[in-house]
């Protein structure tokens, strides 16, 4: 099997790069080797487009937002060796920039999370592509349309509840690194994630009854 190549340098990456944690790959970046930050965008890349996704509603955010995330990343470079916790820290970057577009910016019209966005070079979906093996069209567009009304529910939820849902329950971060990410106690993140969750079930069940 051959060892992936970098698209910006076209070094080989050492295939055992592939298997080591984020936080392995940081330190090998602070220590001056670019090759490791090919290998965090490529694993880290849906999972910041989706969640920047969620806590805006605005697909033309996402490129934006993801790419100033890794230059930011690549920027503080020379301070991986105190980065403790990748999953928080990165999440914390990109949540930083989400709030300053939303201090600065308009607000652009929402495109349902089915639709496609361009990212890095290719035109790809938020929640990734379908697999070979998927079920049958008709299902899939349920799913994606099920989809799609989770997003829009979401966006209802107020900002501070909704955060908390989308770090917890959709991004997979633990209290402990929610808590991090938004620089709150975590018995803060568990009150906004319980009304937040209700908040989001309200909203789902108004859709459900054709109210929303």
């Amino acid at each position: 099997m051959d060892a992936p190549r970098s698209p910006a340098g076209g070094e080989t990456i050492p295939i055992e790069w592939t298997e080591e944690s984020d936080l392995a790959l940081l330190r090998r970046l602070g220590d001056g080797d670019t090759r490791a930050l090919e290998l965090i965008i490529r694993r880290w890349s849906p999972r910041l487009s989706s969640f920047v996704y969620r806590l805006t509603g605005d697909a033309e955010a996402v490129e934006d937002v993801v790419q100033e995330s890794f230059i930011r990343l690549h920027a503080a470079r020379a301070t991986a060796a105190e980065v403790q916790n990748f999953s928080a820290w990165i999440h914390t970057i990109a949540r930083r920039l989400v709030l300053d577009r939303v201090r600065t910016a308009r607000r652009r019209p929402v495109r349902l999370a089915s639709e496609q966005v361009p990212l890095g070079g290719q035109t790809t979906t938020l929640f990734g592509r379908i697999p070979d093996n998927a079920p049958t069209p008709s299902t899939c567009a349920s799913n994606l349309e099920l989809l799609a009304r989770l997003d829009e529910a979401l966006q209802g939820v107020p900002e501070i509840y909704r955060e908390a849902v989308v770090l917890c329950d959709l991004q997979c971060l633990s209290y402990d690194e929610a808590a991090a990410v938004l620089g709150v106690p975590r018995k803060t993140v568990s009150s906004r994630l319980a009304r937040g969750r209700d908040a989001l079930r309200q909203r789902m069940a108004q859709h459900r009854s054709g109210l929303l």
